[in-house]
């Protein structure tokens, strides 16, 4: 790996250090059908986000 790729990676990890993650398993619906709910809330704000979750049509919004 050269000197340059290493401290790309290195910088992008840190980088994801600063974020959470979250992961929901064994929920049977499409992935493509969770992206799409999970795109509405994706950088909003916690209580803004459940609010939307909510009041949402989309059966994948209840699962998560």
């Amino acid at each position: 790996m050269g000197v340059r790729k290493r401290q790309s990676a290195e910088l992008h990890k840190e980088a994801k250090k600063n974020q959470a993650f979250a992961k929901l398993l064994d929920v049977p619906s499409s992935p493509r059908k969770m992206r799409l709910v999970v795109d509405m809330i994706r950088g909003k704000e916690v209580f803004r986000a459940l609010g939307i979750l909510k009041f949402s049509n989309k059966e994948a919004a209840a699962r998560l």
